[in-house]
Formats: C-alpha cells, structure tokens, sequence
C-alpha cells in the first residue's frame, strides 16, 4: 500500500478553466473579476452580509483583531487547544491570549469556563477584549451559547472556522455568529487556493475597513497616500480562481468527508479503548478531519505509540495539536486545562482526503486493529 496523506486537494473541477482565464487576460494579481466572485459566492454559500479575501486564515485573524482595537495591554481568550496561528495574531497586536479549556464532546472552547474566566477577569479588572473561538477539525463549538456569553458581558467574539467551512450549529454556518468568521484555503483543507483566506462580517464598515487594511490602506492608490499601516493580506485573483471553481465543489467534498466518517465509526468505534468523534445532535460537521480518542489502559496502547506505529506502515496520522499553553513563547503555568491535556494525550486524526479509496480505508481500519 502506498502512503496514505492526511489531507490533500482535489482538484477536478473548473480549476485549469478559470485559472487558464487569469492568465490569458493578464489578471493575475490581488485585483480581477475572481476575487470579486469568490468574496460574494462565500457570502452567499454562508448567509454573511460581506466576505473580504486574504492571503491566508491567519491574516483574516490579525485583521479582525486590527478592527476591533486590540492592542498592547488587552487580553484575548482563546482555546489552548488549537493550532497556534489561532493565538499568533493575538502576538501581533501586542495583546495577551489568556487560555481556556476545552469540552471533551466537541473539543472546543467550553462555554461554561469560558464565562467563569471573563467574569475572574472582570473582577480584577482586566475585562477581555475579545474572545476567538476555533471550531476544531470542522466539530461545530457551541457557538450559538458562546455569542450569548460575549453579548453579556460586551466582550467581542471572534470565530477561527479555518476548519469548519459549511459545518453548522442549530441550522446555522459556522463563521456568522460572531463579529467576525475567519476560513483558510490551505493546501490541506476543504477547499483550497493553494494558501488563502477570507474575513467575513455581517457589518458593513468593518469590511470595508477590512478591504482598506488588506490592501496596504491606500487612501490614494495613484499617489500612493497612506493614513494608516497597513498590510499586503490581499488573495491574487489566479488564487481566487481555484477559490470559485473550489466552492463549486464543496457540498460534495462534505458529502464524502461525512462518508468516511461513517466509515471510521462503524468499524473503529466497537473497539475497546476507541472512540471516533461525532458531532453533538444541534451540530452538522464537515468532518475536514475525522479524529479519535484512544484510551490506552482500555485499548491496550497509548495514542502516541499507535500514531508512531501507524506513519511507520505509512498512514500519516497525526495526534491533536498540543496544546499552545505548553509552548515555550506562551508558557503560562497557571492555565488548569484537564480536559485540553486528555484530548492532546488520546487524539489523533486520522485520513480524511475526499480521494481516499474503499482499499486504503479498509487498510487504515485493519492496521488499527492488528495493532491491539
């Protein structure tokens, strides 16, 4: 069996069609009709009143922070499980990420901690700027009860759903309950324009200012005038392009991330010791990655020897992302996150490209089991 990726594009729609436009017609960088396309066919796709396309999901981040006034001094909440660019931008500004632990249900941002945090900080204080939510591996957070919590107390929400594209919450996308959503295009994700962002917000003048900032806040584009810093965070319309012709495909590429999913949990989760994720009744996941949890005195081996031995057959597993409070550039010793060190020490996530074959599942699901 060849190697088995975690996640890879496919690319097998109108990718060479569009792309092939761009260049016949010399629109090639961050201005073209399929900037313009994208923006507005995300928008539509998610229910937002505004998308503006970045370089990447982390500039959509640093963006929204920009916005929203966070600087030096300010705290920002975030889960200390997450892949660390949901923290960086907090670095950028100047400003202090302050962790939260997270559900062991849906492996998000837990909304009953999350609230007795900002009310610790409030009472000392130091009221949170803004709260940054990251629907992990495409598991929808309880985001409906989180924007509630943020309304409370007049704190700012901010949602990473770099993973989460088309998953829901209570019939809602994900990316549309804060003041603003953020998504990545990166090679690995559900759609992809190689690298690639985008910013959306239902209020109008943020994305405006959003679009002034991305585009290296030209106050005069002919006389190069500037008022403000600015940033070259804007997505090149060849990128674009395989962004439009990528969305085209999304709800099948849902479709068979949810398929093999199924698959996962009806031929791992009978296994002592395992248990593959699923989403919550109210939630509907796009299952970017389907991940597990191994309990090592259940199933007889922890979950970073089976990672190890799993690559070593070539199936590029991966464990979850440790979490960010253990980095030595964001130590913070008095973070108490049990439920955050349990998913780093049983996760792992598994397989997931929409290419995956009936043969290399079953090699997948076998390789697991010989390895009890």
């Amino acid at each position: 069996m060849k190697e088995i990726p975690l996640s890879v594009p496919h690319l097998n729609g109108n990718e060479w069609e569009y792309v092939k436009e761009c260049l016949d017609t010399n629109w090639v960088s961050s201005a073209g009709k399929y900037v313009d396309k994208f923006e507005n066919d995300l928008a539509e796709y998610i229910g937002s009143e505004n998308a503006v396309a970045t370089v990447n999901g982390t500039a959509a981040i640093h963006t929204a922070l920009k916005i929203l006034g966070v600087e030096a001094g300010d705290t920002v909440l975030v889960p200390a499980l997450t892949f660390i660019a949901s923290v960086n931008p907090i670095a950028y500004c100047g400003a202090t990420p302050v962790f939260v632990d997270s559900e062991l249900d849906t492996y998000n941002i837990d909304p009953e901690k999350l609230e007795a945090k900002i009310k610790e900080l409030i009472n000392k204080g130091q009221k949170p700027k803004t709260v940054i939510v990251v629907h992990l591996y495409g598991q929808p957070a309880k985001i409906k009860e989180i924007a509630e919590i943020c309304d409370k107390y007049d704190v700012y929400l901010i949602e990473d759903a770099t993973e989460s594209l088309g998953a829901k919450y209570k019939d809602q996308m994900t990316g549309t309950f804060g003041d603003f959503g953020c998504f990545s295009f990166n090679g690995n994700k559900l759609i992809t324009t190689g690298g690639g962002g985008m910013l959306v917000a239902n209020n109008d003048q943020w994305a405006e200012k959003a679009r002034y900032l991305t585009t290296q806040a030209k106050d005069d584009a002919v006389q190069f005038i500037h008022h403000e810093v600015g940033y070259n965070y804007r997505l090149t319309n060849i990128q674009a392009a395989l962004g439009v012709a990528q969305l085209e495909q999304v709800d099948e590429f849902i479709k068979k991330k949810r398929e093999i999913n199924d698959f996962y949990y009806e031929n791992l989760n009978s296994i002592a010791g395992i248990t593959v994720t699923r989403e919550l009744d109210e939630s509907y996941s796009n299952y970017w990655l389907s991940t597990m949890l191994v309990d090592k005195n259940e199933f007889g081996m922890n979950s970073k020897k089976l990672y190890k031995k799993l690559r070593s057959e070539g199936i590029m597993v991966r464990p979850f992302f440790k979490p960010i409070n253990e980095m030595p550039i964001y130590n913070e010793n008095s973070f108490n996150g049990e439920n955050t060190q349990k998913l780093w020490d049983e996760g792992i996530c598994l397989p997931s490209s929409v290419t995956l074959s009936q043969d290399e599942l079953f090699y997948i699901i076998a390789s697991i089991k010989n390895s009890i």
